[in-house]
């Protein structure tokens, strides 16, 4: 049976905005569409069926999970989302012997971490199913799109969060609510935020304001995504008919020439604009006014288009019912001060003009909220009778929510340092007071976690693959600029270029081939990347440079180029036949196979080119190049740099050719345009980068997920069910790995700090050492701190096992297992504290202060000093201390009065770093089995039950006899874990040398040699019912004469400022 013909019947019969139950699956399959299912047919589409072909089926059965009872047919008393419901669902859809089969299709969404204030909750379901039009077309754009089920639910869930803790618009009293929503970098934040004003149209808002990025091609995509989406055609045409546009009427919007989006009919395949239908501008479906257009940023007339008009006069404008029969506005604008102040201006018009105006529920949200919009002017030295000074775009956001006293506002980002740096003591200014939420990573989302892994490898314990290394498969190495003369730089950049220029050809020729052998694919897009800087004349170079290769090349003669066979064969090939990124996508069995295809690839890329020119376009001021994804497909090679950045999705990216330095963690974080969805192709994604580059990217998204991490565990209600984490509280959350790369270009956190902090349930690594040229501090750390550890540990190392899963949120989910070997021991408490005070740290930072010593006030608190008056029953009492002992590791030193020889671990400074990086995950799983009272010779027990076989464990062989820390409970629930890691720090240029000239010695821990990091956890059972696990306090105001850095870059902010004005 052809399963797209399944997947056909189930989409046409269960339909799932009304569910409707009353008959079985396959009956109504068989009956009106004559498809006859055996059970062994039904259980193939179920476990063989692509995720394409079983969307339908999952999509429905959960619409039926999370509907109200008495909204179903036939209605039911169970609740949703329960067991029950999915047995009541099953049953009456004739499936109770495909439980097991259902239940691996569906994804469930993890729960969507808040922070905030305590809130009057106004927008219930009751009221959300009041009036619902916008969204339920919304929801009809996500399924056509592709969104299944679970993703739509997520969205709804996630703006319905958002919208709750803004004001009812038909509330008498209310506050200007300031929010920040966080996302990952291309990941979907539009839909949320789309979705979010389609809910606040319904629930009465009638004025949305969305700021759109620094760029106009950003603020155009936007403007194009809401009218399609959101606005509708009824919107775009605003009265008139398509048909009967005169020759003036036609140039109003660039939908109205030759745009294949516009012209489609919604039931055809393919991206379209929404029509709303009839009921459009009835009672509670408000039409909708664009107060900017597809080639019109908001800008000044002679007549203000910012008008509103009260039905009944009799009532106030907030009342449901002129609500009701109000337009609502919507405007899509770009973050320049020019634009704004125009349209600032105009907002004061129209308030002066009818005093209405002001009583006008308004949203504002603010897209990449944390560029532009942050003011970056240092306020030190104002007096209080002082005004603030302000950015220009900071002043006129404030301002547009000071001309609409009822307006809240909603800050959307994927890199959040900015925000939460900004003076939260300024009542007019953007600080996200009242609410955060930090979104999920989607599924199918392919973000920084899957391509950057190297230093999961830095210890030399595991070689780095293809097959276990995302690294390995999909990042590839460019010469760094530094290291090279010109001459040699010059020489092997083109070579670099050749190379991502052929694999652009490849990877285009590949998606050929699987439309050609899966119906199921359709690649519109196939884009390659060029950013090596955000100058105009490194693009021209790239561009000229490019346009040459191509041309030389002869990509179109049919005949095959020993290069490209060669890139297919070792590069390509091996990452495809590689289970793990392919779940199934057709593979070419070698090189001419895939020949045919490259020439239907070349044709798709020359199209409306010239043979000069080529497929590459140079998309800055100069080349003034730009592409167009929405008027047709786009198979191009885009050279450029600031516009091609922040927010702007370029479609279809496969091949990234990336160069461009930051001087922040947010700047380059936003720069990774290959991050985003790549269905059909996530197995030829490649970046080509610089190396250190790449470890740049992999810092700043550590640090990234630490702040993610850190507020997941604190994100909870206390035992008096308040916040135990507000907004507020957000800027010592922020992690900094390099001392040259920030989180934000700041060096001001808001005067807030932790005095304690919990070193649980996730390990913290301590690894800022003192620097090389401190000899005398990096001896007295092995002396007074690794000394007396190793004096703890027995002479034989025990076996610990590991254990970790992949690929939970695709659904894709691979367990893993293996065992290290440690030498093991105890150390009482209070010792413990002592010479982890006594340590030295590096002195870029403030590193003892901001992450040292909240774990050593915490651990205090946890002492008979602390929460308990009595020692003996102290929540502390001793820490289970362990050091690895590599596989295949021979480097050791010996030390009197130790009885084993001391090993090493192949760690390294990277230059410029002040810490060692990547403490490996084998061993802060140890750690965290340590400090949570597990054994350590078997996986945890919650992995134990219910997967010991897949980690190829036999539990009846397990004996406590052979763990090396004592299990009961009064000492296990009150023991702390600490990783020793010891590595040679003369550099490993200067040890492989030794080692091939046959000069090696081992490091002399007394000259310095020997590098002492740590990774602790605190015990885990403390947590429980705890509520001093995070304090804070305020920080010292800054030494006077002190400058603080502006949170944006002045230098970008001026080329962004320049290219707008350019524009």
């Amino acid at each position: 049976m052809n399963f797209l013909q399944i997947k056909k019947s189930i989409a046409r019969l269960f339909d799932t905005q009304s569910p409707s139950l009353m008959s079985g699956l396959r009956e109504a399959m068989s009956l009106m569409d004559g498809i006859h299912l055996t059970d062994d047919e039904f259980r193939d589409y179920l476990v063989n069926g692509s995720e394409s072909d079983v969307q339908p089926l999952v999509s429905f059965i959960t619409a039926a999970m999370k509907s109200e009872g008495d909204k179903l047919r036939p209605e039911t008393e169970t609740v949703p989302d329960t067991p029950e419901r999915r047995d009541w669902v099953l049953s009456k859809l004739g499936l109770t012997n495909f439980t097991d089969e259902v239940a691996k299709l569906m994804v469930y969404a993890e729960p969507t971490v808040i922070v905030d204030q305590v809130f009057e909750d106004w927008y219930t379901p009751d009221r959300a199913a009041e009036n619902a039009n916008y969204w339920n077309d919304y929801q009809r754009v996500l399924s056509r799109n592709g969104w299944d089920a679970s993703s739509i639910s997520a969205v709804d869930d996630q703006a319905t969060q958002v919208l709750r803790r803004l004001e009812d618009p038909t509330a008498e009293h209310y506050l200007s609510a300031r929010g920040l929503v966080v996302g990952y970098v291309q990941s979907g934040k539009t839909a949320n935020f789309t979705a979010l004003a389609a809910k606040a149209i319904d629930a009465g808002y009638r004025f949305i304001i969305i700021l759109a990025g620094t760029m106009n091609n950003l603020r155009e995509q936007t403007q194009r995504r809401m009218d399609k989406e959101l606005c509708g055609k009824e919107a775009v045409l605003d009265g008139l008919v398509y048909e009967e546009l005169d020759k003036n009427e036609v140039k109003y919007e660039t939908y109205f020439t030759d745009d294949e989006e516009w012209e489609r009919d919604w039931s055809e395949r393919g991206g379209a604009f929404l029509s709303h239908g009839e009921p459009y501008g009835t009672l509670g479906f408000p039409r909708i006014r664009r107060v900017t257009t597809s080639k019109r940023d908001y800008q000044r007339s002679g007549t203000n288009v910012i008008e509103i008009e009260r039905p009944d006069k009799s009532k106030p404008v907030h009342d449901p019912a002129n609500l009701e029969n109000m337009k609502c506005l919507v405007a899509v604008v770009k973050k320049n001060a020019t634009v704004l102040r125009n349209f600032n201006s105009d907002l004061r018009r129209a308030a002066k003009a009818n005093s209405d105006f002001k009583d006008l529920p308004v949203l504002v949200i603010d897209d990449e909220s944390d560029q532009a919009s942050i003011n970056t002017k240092n306020q030190k030295n104002r007096s209080k009778k002082e005004e603030f000074e302000r950015t220009a775009v900071n002043d006129e956001i404030t301002q547009i929510l000071q001309n609409c006293p009822r307006a809240q506002y909603v800050g959307y980002t994927a890199t959040p340092f900015a925000n939460v740096f900004i003076d939260p003591n300024d009542p007019v200014d953007l600080y996200p007071r009242h609410f955060v939420l930090m979104l999920n990573e989607p599924p199918a989302y392919r973000g920084a976690r899957w391509f950057h892994d190297r230093s999961e490898f830095v210890d030399g314990s595991e070689i780095p693959t293809i097959e276990n290394s995302q690294s390995k498969a999909f990042i590839r190495d460019l010469l760094d600029a530094s290291s090279a003369s010109d001459d040699f730089y010059d020489e092997t950049r083109r070579d670099e270029l050749q190379t991502a220029l052929d694999m652009f050809v490849l990877t285009g020729a590949l998606k050929k081939y699987r439309e050609t052998k899966d119906p199921n694919f359709s690649f519109r897009h196939h884009t390659m990347l060029v950013h090596e800087g955000v100058g105009t004349e490194i693009h021209q170079d790239a561009t000229q440079i490019l346009r040459e290769l191509w041309r030389k090349r002869g990509y179109n003669l049919g005949r095959p180029i020993p290069e490209m066979k060669r890139l297919f064969e070792e590069d390509l090939l091996p990452v495809m036949q590689e289970g793990r990124y392919n779940p199934g996508y057709p593979v070419p069995e070698n090189y001419a196979e895939l020949i045919p295809f490259i020439n239907e690839a070349y044709a798709e890329m020359m199209v409306g080119t010239t043979p000069l020119s080529g497929p590459i376009l140079q998309v800055d001021t100069d080349g003034n190049d730009s592409p167009n994804f929405e008027a047709g497909k786009v198979w191009k090679v885009l050279v450029g740099g600031a516009k091609l950045s922040r927010g702007y999705t370029v479609e279809g990216l496969t091949i990234s050719y990336f160069r461009r330095r930051a001087g922040s963690a947010d700047t380059l974080m936003q720069t990774g345009r290959w991050f985003g969805f790549r269905k059909g192709y996530q197995d030829l994604v490649r970046l080509y980068a610089p190396a250190d580059l790449v470890d740049m990217f992999e810092a700043a998204m550590h640090d990234e997920e630490i702040f993610r991490i850190n507020i997941r565990g604190y994100a909870e209600l206390d035992n008096n069910n308040a916040p135990r984490l507000t907004p507020m509280m957000l800027a010592p959350l922020v992690n900094q790995s390099l001392p040259f790369l920030k989180p934000t270009n700041s060096s001001k956190m808001f005067n807030a700090y932790i005095t304690k902090q919990a070193a649980a349930p996730n390990a913290v690594e301590l690894n800022a050492i003192p620097a090389k040229e401190q000899p005398t501090e990096l001896a007295e750390n092995f002396r007074n701190v690794a000394l007396p550890m190793l004096k703890t540990m027995k002479e034989t190392p025990f076996k610990a096992v590991y254990a970790r899963e992949e690929g939970i949120r695709s659904g894709n989910i691979k367990r893993y297992s293996g065992t290290k070997y440690y030498y093991c021991g105890t150390m009482p408490a209070l010792q413990f504290l002592e010479i982890l005070e006594s340590m030295k740290w590096n002195d870029a930072g403030a590193f003892k202060a901001d992450m040292v010593m909240p774990r050593i006030e915490y651990l205090r608190g946890l002492l008979g000093t602390g929460q308990h008056s009595n020692v003996a029953i102290s929540d502390f009492t001793e820490v289970g201390i362990i050091l690895p002992k590599n596989k295949g590791s021979h480097d050791t030193i010996s030390i009197p009065g130790i009885p084993f020889e001391i090993p090493l671990v192949g760690r390294s400074r990277r230059e410029g770093r002040h810490d060692i990086t990547g403490t490996d995950r084998k061993d802060t799983y140890v750690v965290d089995s340590i400090a949570a009272g597990h054994p350590i010779t078997i996986p945890r027990l919650g992995e134990l039950e219910d997967h010991a076989e897949e980690f190829g464990i036999d539990v009846n062989s397990y004996d406590p006899a052979d763990e090396p820390f004592n299990l009961h409970l009064d000492t296990a629930h009150k023991r702390g874990a600490v990783l020793l890691t010891l590595f040679d720090d003369r550099g490993s240029d200067v040890i492989d040398q030794a080692k091939k000239d046959g000069t090696y010695t081992p490091p002399n821990w007394e000259k310095g040699e020997v590098g002492v990091a740590l990774a602790i956890g605190s015990p885990h059972a403390a947590l429980v019912g705890s509520e001093g696990s995070l304090e804070w306090s305020v920080r010292r105001e800054a030494p006077t004469g002190e400058e603080a850095a502006p949170i944006v870059d002045e230098s970008e902010m001026n080329q962004e400022q320049d290219i707008q004005l350019a524009n």
